[in-house]
Protein backbone atom coordinates (compact mmCIF):
# COMPACT_ATOMS: atom_id res chain seq x y z
CA UNK A 1 0.00 0.00 0.00
CA UNK A 2 2.90 2.16 0.45
CA UNK A 3 3.30 2.70 -3.18
CA UNK A 4 -0.92 2.76 -3.62
CA UNK A 5 -0.87 6.18 -5.04
CA UNK A 6 2.61 5.84 -7.65
CA UNK A 7 1.33 5.98 -11.14
CA UNK A 8 5.05 5.17 -12.18
CA UNK A 9 3.65 1.78 -11.26
CA UNK A 10 5.88 -1.31 -13.86
CA UNK A 11 3.44 -3.44 -16.30
CA UNK A 12 0.14 -1.75 -17.06
CA UNK A 13 -3.45 -3.14 -18.06
CA UNK A 14 -4.02 -6.48 -17.46
CA UNK A 15 -3.72 -8.21 -20.98
CA UNK A 16 -4.96 -11.65 -20.84
CA UNK A 17 -9.05 -11.75 -19.60
CA UNK A 18 -9.12 -13.53 -16.25
CA UNK A 19 -12.97 -13.78 -14.94
CA UNK A 20 -13.01 -13.19 -11.30
CA UNK A 21 -17.34 -13.65 -11.23
CA UNK A 22 -19.40 -14.89 -13.33
CA UNK A 23 -23.41 -13.99 -13.11
CA UNK A 24 -26.05 -16.15 -14.83
CA UNK A 25 -29.38 -15.13 -14.89
CA UNK A 26 -29.65 -13.91 -11.86
CA UNK A 27 -32.54 -12.75 -10.19
CA UNK A 28 -33.89 -10.73 -6.73
CA UNK A 29 -37.21 -10.49 -4.86
CA UNK A 30 -38.39 -9.28 -1.78
CA UNK A 31 -41.40 -10.85 -1.57
CA UNK A 32 -43.24 -10.78 -4.36
CA UNK A 33 -41.79 -7.54 -5.17
CA UNK A 34 -38.89 -7.91 -8.17
CA UNK A 35 -36.13 -5.86 -8.19
CA UNK A 36 -33.55 -8.09 -10.23
CA UNK A 37 -34.39 -10.00 -12.96
CA UNK A 38 -31.98 -12.10 -15.27
CA UNK A 39 -29.12 -10.15 -15.01
CA UNK A 40 -25.84 -11.74 -16.55
CA UNK A 41 -22.63 -10.41 -16.88
CA UNK A 42 -18.61 -11.26 -16.10
CA UNK A 43 -16.67 -9.57 -14.13
CA UNK A 44 -13.07 -9.74 -15.22
CA UNK A 45 -9.36 -8.74 -13.05
CA UNK A 46 -8.17 -5.53 -14.30
CA UNK A 47 -11.75 -3.95 -15.37
CA UNK A 48 -13.64 -1.05 -14.69
CA UNK A 49 -17.77 -2.04 -14.73
CA UNK A 50 -20.02 1.28 -14.56
CA UNK A 51 -23.56 0.20 -13.19
CA UNK A 52 -26.37 3.66 -14.68
CA UNK A 53 -29.72 3.86 -14.05
CA UNK A 54 -32.28 6.15 -12.25
CA UNK A 55 -32.68 5.60 -8.94
CA UNK A 56 -34.43 2.39 -7.22
CA UNK A 57 -33.15 0.84 -11.40
CA UNK A 58 -31.31 -2.25 -8.80
CA UNK A 59 -27.80 -0.93 -8.46
CA UNK A 60 -27.17 -1.26 -5.37
CA UNK A 61 -28.93 -4.72 -4.37
CA UNK A 62 -26.58 -5.98 -7.37
CA UNK A 63 -23.69 -4.26 -5.79
CA UNK A 64 -24.77 -5.89 -2.46
CA UNK A 65 -25.15 -9.29 -3.70
CA UNK A 66 -22.05 -9.04 -5.41
CA UNK A 67 -20.45 -8.04 -2.01
CA UNK A 68 -22.18 -11.58 -0.59
CA UNK A 69 -24.65 -9.10 1.84
CA UNK A 70 -27.76 -10.20 -0.29
CA UNK A 71 -28.34 -13.51 -1.50
CA UNK A 72 -29.59 -14.01 -5.04
CA UNK A 73 -33.49 -16.03 -5.50
CA UNK A 74 -32.52 -17.37 -8.63
CA UNK A 75 -29.84 -17.95 -11.21
CA UNK A 76 -25.80 -18.54 -10.66
CA UNK A 77 -23.43 -15.98 -9.03
CA UNK A 78 -20.01 -18.24 -9.91
CA UNK A 79 -16.43 -16.92 -7.87
CA UNK A 80 -13.46 -18.05 -10.16
CA UNK A 81 -10.82 -17.05 -7.45
CA UNK A 82 -11.28 -18.94 -3.88
CA UNK A 83 -8.73 -16.05 -2.56
CA UNK A 84 -10.77 -13.26 -3.75
CA UNK A 85 -10.56 -10.21 -1.78
CA UNK A 86 -13.58 -7.82 -1.71
CA UNK A 87 -13.93 -4.19 -0.61
CA UNK A 88 -17.31 -2.75 -0.51
CA UNK A 89 -18.26 1.16 -0.27
CA UNK A 90 -21.95 1.26 0.56
CA UNK A 91 -24.05 4.52 -0.81
CA UNK A 92 -24.19 5.37 2.39
CA UNK A 93 -22.69 5.34 5.46
CA UNK A 94 -23.48 6.77 9.33
CA UNK A 95 -21.92 9.04 11.44
CA UNK A 96 -20.45 6.81 14.28
CA UNK A 97 -18.99 7.70 18.00
CA UNK A 98 -15.65 6.01 16.79
CA UNK A 99 -13.22 7.97 15.50
CA UNK A 100 -12.03 7.09 12.32
CA UNK A 101 -8.60 5.24 13.76
CA UNK A 102 -10.70 3.16 15.61
CA UNK A 103 -13.48 2.12 13.21
CA UNK A 104 -11.19 1.04 10.43
CA UNK A 105 -8.37 -0.31 12.64
CA UNK A 106 -11.38 -2.89 13.68
CA UNK A 107 -12.35 -3.22 9.97
CA UNK A 108 -8.73 -4.00 9.17
CA UNK A 109 -8.81 -6.62 12.26
CA UNK A 110 -12.13 -7.93 10.77
CA UNK A 111 -10.51 -8.22 7.40
CA UNK A 112 -7.76 -10.70 8.99
CA UNK A 113 -5.10 -7.75 8.29
CA UNK A 114 -1.77 -7.67 10.28
CA UNK A 115 -1.94 -4.11 12.90
CA UNK A 116 1.88 -3.24 10.88
CA UNK A 117 -0.11 -3.58 7.26
CA UNK A 118 -3.29 -2.04 8.60
CA UNK A 119 -1.07 1.06 10.03
CA UNK A 120 0.63 1.17 6.85
CA UNK A 121 -2.27 1.49 4.99
CA UNK A 122 -3.93 4.26 7.28
CA UNK A 123 -1.14 6.31 7.04
CA UNK A 124 -1.01 6.24 3.48
CA UNK A 125 -4.94 6.03 3.20
CA UNK A 126 -5.33 9.77 5.45
CA UNK A 127 -2.99 11.06 3.42
CA UNK A 128 -4.48 10.91 0.44
CA UNK A 129 -7.65 11.86 1.47
CA UNK A 130 -6.22 14.66 3.83
CA UNK A 131 -7.58 13.35 6.79
CA UNK A 132 -4.27 12.91 9.14
CA UNK A 133 -5.63 15.53 11.48
CA UNK A 134 -9.26 14.11 12.02
CA UNK A 135 -8.09 10.57 12.61
CA UNK A 136 -8.67 10.76 16.48
CA UNK A 137 -11.89 12.62 16.44
CA UNK A 138 -15.52 11.52 16.84
CA UNK A 139 -17.13 10.91 13.40
CA UNK A 140 -20.49 11.92 14.74
CA UNK A 141 -19.75 15.24 13.69
CA UNK A 142 -18.16 14.56 9.96
CA UNK A 143 -19.48 16.19 7.44
CA UNK A 144 -21.11 13.52 4.23
CA UNK A 145 -17.99 14.29 2.07
CA UNK A 146 -15.34 13.27 5.21
CA UNK A 147 -17.75 9.96 6.05
CA UNK A 148 -17.73 9.50 2.82
CA UNK A 149 -13.09 9.15 2.80
CA UNK A 150 -13.72 7.00 5.60
CA UNK A 151 -15.82 4.62 3.72
CA UNK A 152 -13.84 4.47 0.65
CA UNK A 153 -10.91 3.69 3.02
CA UNK A 154 -12.51 0.78 4.43
CA UNK A 155 -13.08 -0.23 0.97
CA UNK A 156 -9.59 0.01 0.32
CA UNK A 157 -8.00 -1.90 3.51
CA UNK A 158 -5.98 -5.23 2.18
CA UNK A 159 -5.81 -4.45 -1.58
CA UNK A 160 -9.35 -6.06 -2.72
CA UNK A 161 -8.79 -8.31 -5.96
CA UNK A 162 -12.85 -6.68 -6.15
CA UNK A 163 -13.75 -3.11 -5.48
CA UNK A 164 -17.32 -2.43 -5.19
CA UNK A 165 -18.49 1.51 -5.03
CA UNK A 166 -22.15 2.58 -4.63
CA UNK A 167 -22.07 6.28 -5.91
CA UNK A 168 -17.58 6.49 -4.83
CA UNK A 169 -18.25 10.22 -6.29
CA UNK A 170 -21.34 11.93 -3.78
CA UNK A 171 -20.31 14.32 -1.53
CA UNK A 172 -16.90 14.31 -2.06
CA UNK A 173 -15.19 17.97 -3.22
CA UNK A 174 -13.72 18.46 -6.59
CA UNK A 175 -9.71 17.63 -5.85
CA UNK A 176 -11.45 14.51 -3.95
CA UNK A 177 -13.29 12.80 -7.15
CA UNK A 178 -10.07 13.54 -8.98
CA UNK A 179 -7.95 11.97 -6.61
CA UNK A 180 -10.18 8.92 -5.63
CA UNK A 181 -10.37 8.53 -10.10
CA UNK A 182 -6.80 8.86 -10.25
CA UNK A 183 -6.31 5.89 -7.88
CA UNK A 184 -9.06 3.75 -9.09
CA UNK A 185 -7.38 4.13 -12.74
CA UNK A 186 -3.57 2.81 -10.86
CA UNK A 187 -5.70 0.05 -9.38
CA UNK A 188 -7.20 -1.12 -12.18
CA UNK A 189 -3.89 -1.12 -14.13
CA UNK A 190 -2.62 -3.68 -11.39
CA UNK A 191 -4.91 -5.84 -11.67
CA UNK A 192 -8.20 -5.09 -9.61
CA UNK A 193 -11.71 -5.33 -10.76
CA UNK A 194 -14.09 -2.23 -10.10
CA UNK A 195 -17.36 -2.01 -10.24
CA UNK A 196 -19.27 0.92 -9.51
CA UNK A 197 -22.64 3.24 -9.69
CA UNK A 198 -22.27 6.23 -11.36
CA UNK A 199 -24.72 9.13 -12.52
CA UNK A 200 -22.31 11.84 -13.68
CA UNK A 201 -21.16 10.57 -17.34
CA UNK A 202 -17.74 12.29 -17.39
CA UNK A 203 -16.29 9.19 -14.67
CA UNK A 204 -17.82 6.82 -16.50
CA UNK A 205 -15.69 8.36 -19.75
CA UNK A 206 -12.71 8.46 -17.81
CA UNK A 207 -12.88 5.08 -15.99
CA UNK A 208 -15.12 2.95 -17.37
CA UNK A 209 -14.36 -0.33 -19.58
CA UNK A 210 -17.52 -1.70 -19.77
CA UNK A 211 -21.23 -0.73 -18.96
CA UNK A 212 -24.48 -2.01 -18.11
CA UNK A 213 -27.90 -0.07 -17.98
CA UNK A 214 -30.04 -1.34 -15.28
CA UNK A 215 -34.01 -0.12 -15.92
CA UNK A 216 -36.58 -1.27 -13.49
CA UNK A 217 -33.71 -4.63 -12.21
CA UNK A 218 -32.93 -5.17 -16.16
CA UNK A 219 -29.96 -4.79 -18.13
CA UNK A 220 -31.39 -3.18 -21.08
CA UNK A 221 -28.11 -2.35 -22.80
CA UNK A 222 -24.10 -3.64 -22.04
CA UNK A 223 -21.39 -1.54 -24.17
CA UNK A 224 -18.05 -3.55 -23.56
CA UNK A 225 -15.14 -1.62 -25.03
CA UNK A 226 -14.26 2.15 -23.98
CA UNK A 227 -14.03 2.72 -27.85
CA UNK A 228 -17.30 1.69 -28.81
CA UNK A 229 -18.90 4.05 -25.81
CA UNK A 230 -20.26 6.84 -28.49
CA UNK A 231 -18.66 9.41 -26.73
CA UNK A 232 -20.10 13.01 -28.00
CA UNK A 233 -18.61 16.46 -26.46
CA UNK A 234 -20.02 18.24 -23.43
CA UNK A 235 -18.93 20.95 -21.27
CA UNK A 236 -18.24 20.95 -17.50
CA UNK A 237 -18.93 24.23 -15.75
CA UNK A 238 -18.17 24.81 -12.36
CA UNK A 239 -20.19 27.73 -10.57
CA UNK A 240 -21.50 29.15 -7.23
CA UNK A 241 -24.00 31.23 -5.97
CA UNK A 242 -27.66 30.49 -7.33
CA UNK A 243 -29.84 29.44 -5.50
CA UNK A 244 -31.86 25.98 -5.09
CA UNK A 245 -34.67 27.19 -7.14
CA UNK A 246 -32.50 28.37 -9.83
CA UNK A 247 -30.20 24.94 -10.20
CA UNK A 248 -33.86 23.41 -10.44
CA UNK A 249 -34.35 25.40 -13.52
CA UNK A 250 -31.05 24.28 -14.63
CA UNK A 251 -32.01 20.78 -14.70
CA UNK A 252 -34.79 21.41 -16.68
CA UNK A 253 -33.24 23.04 -19.32
CA UNK A 254 -32.46 21.21 -22.86
CA UNK A 255 -29.12 19.38 -22.84
CA UNK A 256 -28.84 19.15 -19.03
CA UNK A 257 -26.66 15.92 -18.12
CA UNK A 258 -25.59 15.97 -14.22
CA UNK A 259 -25.14 18.45 -11.59
CA UNK A 260 -23.69 18.07 -8.12
CA UNK A 261 -23.33 20.19 -5.06
CA UNK A 262 -19.99 20.04 -3.03
CA UNK A 263 -17.75 22.21 -0.34
CA UNK A 264 -14.23 22.71 -1.82
CA UNK A 265 -10.94 22.88 -0.12
CA UNK A 266 -11.91 25.96 1.95
CA UNK A 267 -15.77 25.14 2.78
CA UNK A 268 -17.05 27.53 0.13
CA UNK A 269 -19.92 25.63 -1.54
CA UNK A 270 -19.53 25.07 -5.20
CA UNK A 271 -21.68 23.11 -8.18
CA UNK A 272 -20.56 21.16 -11.22
CA UNK A 273 -22.69 21.04 -14.13
CA UNK A 274 -22.12 18.81 -17.13
CA UNK A 275 -24.20 20.02 -20.26
CA UNK A 276 -23.97 18.89 -23.91
CA UNK A 277 -21.46 21.24 -25.66
CA UNK A 278 -23.75 22.67 -28.13
CA UNK A 279 -26.19 23.86 -25.43
CA UNK A 280 -23.27 25.27 -23.06
CA UNK A 281 -23.36 29.10 -23.84
CA UNK A 282 -27.03 28.67 -23.34
CA UNK A 283 -26.56 27.71 -19.74
CA UNK A 284 -23.41 30.04 -19.43
CA UNK A 285 -25.71 32.58 -20.08
CA UNK A 286 -28.52 31.75 -17.76
CA UNK A 287 -26.00 31.38 -14.85
CA UNK A 288 -24.98 35.01 -15.11
CA UNK A 289 -28.48 36.46 -15.79
CA UNK A 290 -29.75 34.61 -12.34
CA UNK A 291 -26.42 36.11 -10.70
CA UNK A 292 -24.13 33.09 -10.29
CA UNK A 293 -20.42 32.84 -10.46
CA UNK A 294 -18.70 30.95 -12.84
CA UNK A 295 -15.28 29.35 -11.57
CA UNK A 296 -14.27 27.00 -15.01
CA UNK A 297 -15.18 25.75 -17.93
CA UNK A 298 -13.71 22.90 -19.16
CA UNK A 299 -14.46 21.10 -22.45
CA UNK A 300 -15.60 17.23 -22.07
CA UNK A 301 -16.67 14.05 -23.62
CA UNK A 302 -20.39 12.62 -23.00
CA UNK A 303 -22.29 9.65 -23.30
CA UNK A 304 -24.47 9.65 -26.49
CA UNK A 305 -27.73 7.36 -25.66
CA UNK A 306 -26.54 6.74 -22.52
CA UNK A 307 -27.30 10.23 -20.54
CA UNK A 308 -31.17 9.42 -20.48
CA UNK A 309 -30.22 6.70 -18.13
CA UNK A 310 -27.59 9.05 -16.01
CA UNK A 311 -30.23 11.25 -14.50
CA UNK A 312 -30.96 10.25 -10.80
CA UNK A 313 -35.08 11.56 -11.22
CA UNK A 314 -37.45 8.61 -11.78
Amino acid sequence: MANLVDRNFAGGSIGVATSLIELEQISKQYGRRPVLEDVSFTIEKGTVTALIGRNGSGKSTLLSILAGLVQISSGKLSCKDPNLRIGYAPEMFPGLKLTPEQYLRSMGQISGLAPVLIEQELTTLFQLFKLEHFRKQSMLNFSKGMLQKINLIQSLLGSPSLLLLDEPMSGLDLPSMNKLADLLIVLRNKGTAIVFSVHEPQWIELLADQVHVIHEGKIVKSIQGSEKLNIKPSTYILLSNLSIQKLQQLKEMAGFISINTFKDSCNIERTALTVTSSESDTFLRVILESGGSIQSVEPRGGSHDLEKWMNPRS
